[in-house]
């Protein structure tokens, strides 16, 4: 009995030999998590800094990932691997927290969104649109507590490796409004009312263009490489080529008392221009006729706009919860629909955080993010008709659209400028 006990105890030691170490080291099969999701949409959540993933056309939630709070601006990467989220600047320390967004380029796919990095920094300005800024077709952040245009060399924002990066001293830290063409770059401060002109390439300051006092939005013709500054009274007009380089060839006063802190692109040339807060009119301009001049078009209790995919429609979500479909060329209203009940607060968007519905659009739909009740509404472009309603909770507001194959599309038109 005592051999027969001793041989198993043998056996027994033996297996665990043999197979311990594949029980408790060995290789374990991965699952695989890719998604052949047409699209993914992310959403800041107001009341925490939460970031929300979808999946379209499904609405299926991926993910909640926590961020610091608050978020103030979602901006997407070049290459929209990364989404930057930017903290609220009227916070007692300012992070930068960047998401990959699980876009898989070469597979067209996706895979779950990570958070790859948190950098502590001062007061980082946002991107344009919900994209990232960019110097010479690398992505990059203005720092406004400091006064520095920070260019990334590269995207290794996964792993310990430092990323390889490029400064450039601004005028002074303040809050900025950039714009590039050719080997400048135009970089408005809205405090100290100038237009500082910098070498794309060397970061040198190039001039000073004076006479903007609370610059506040900006806009380019592309056509004539004309840039249009949004100072109190008026806009000034910037020159880009030949004799009128950097020089100002022409202001355009406002034709209503409402000043303009933000340029849309519209249909062809058009440029919409419009403000903060909830605003009755907004300015229609044709860059393409002299003398310049602003037209006014009513929008009625209007607290959001948004142009689609080359400017086909202008779309404006007012207080009352409606949806308009405006006519992207000549602000003619042409449809609406009841996407939410009336907006009760006051919805003036402060440094603090967002709060702010938002709209983006994507292949004939608009999405629009209705913080007061906690979902996003999917309207149908052509119909006005809601085609329905994603409920994430918490009080929704930036919007970021990702898809693989705009991606595609625009990495390959990336490549062949450079």
């Amino acid at each position: 009995m005592h051999h027969k006990l001793s041989a198993l105890i043998l056996s027994l030691a033996l297996m665990l030999a043999v197979s311990g170490t594949t029980w408790a080291h060995g290789d374990i099969p991965r699952t695989a998590e890719p998604s052949d999701a047409e699209a993914r949409l992310f959403v800041a959540d107001a009341t925490n800094g939460d970031l929300i993933s979808l999946d379209l056309p499904t609405g299926d939630m991926v993910s909640r990932l926590s961020t610091p709070r608050y978020i103030m601006s979602l901006a997407l990467s070049s290459d929209e691997q990364h989404l930057f989220t930017m903290r609220g600047r009227s916070t007692y320390r300012d992070f930068i927290t960047v998401v990959h967004t699980g876009l898989d380029a070469e597979e067209g796919r996706f895979y779950p969104p990570y958070v790859a990095r948190t950098i502590p920094v001062d007061t980082p300005g946002p991107g344009w649109e919900n994209r990232m800024l960019t110097v010479g077709g690398k992505d990059a952040l203005m720092m406004e507590g400091t006064g520095e245009f920070v260019i990334l060399n590269d995207n290794a924002f996964t792993g310990l490796a430092p990323v390889s990066v490029r400064t450039f001293k601004l005028g002074a830290p303040d809050h900025y409004f950039y714009l590039e063409e050719g080997e400048n770059l135009y970089v408005g401060h809205l405090r100290k009312g100038f237009v500082q002109v910098i070498n794309s390439k060397t970061g040198e300051e190039v001039t000073r263009i004076e006479g903007c006092p609370l610059n506040h939005g900006k806009g380019k013709d592309e056509v004539s490489g004309r840039l249009f500054y949004a100072c109190m009274r008026d806009v000034m007009v910037i020159g880009t080529r030949g004799d009128e380089q950097n020089q100002v060839v022409g202001r355009i006063p406002y034709p209503e008392n409402q000043r303009i802190g933000a340029f849309i692109e519209g249909a062809g040339r058009i440029l919409w221009g419009y403000t903060e807060g909830i605003l009755p009119i907004m300015y229609r301009f044709d860059p393409a006729v002299e003398p310049y001049q602003f037209e006014v078009v009513t929008l009625g209790a209007s607290i959001r706009q948004w142009a689609t995919e080359g400017g086909k429609y202008f779309l404006s979500l007012t207080r009352g919860g409606v949806l308009q479909i405006r006519d992207g060329g000549t602000g003619e209203l042409l449809r609406t629909a009841q996407v939410s009940k009336p907006f009760a607060k006051d919805y003036h968007e402060h440094v603090g955080r967002a709060i702010l519905p938002d709209i983006k659009s994507m292949h004939g739909d608009a999405y629009v993010s209705l913080p007061h009740e906690g979902r996003i509404a999917v309207v149908d472009l052509e119909t006005a008709e809601i085609k329905r309603y994603f409920d994430v909770g918490g009080e929704p507001t930036r919007i970021v659209l990702v898809e693989p194959a705009a991606a595609a599309a625009r990495a390959a038109a990336m490549s062949a400028t450079q």
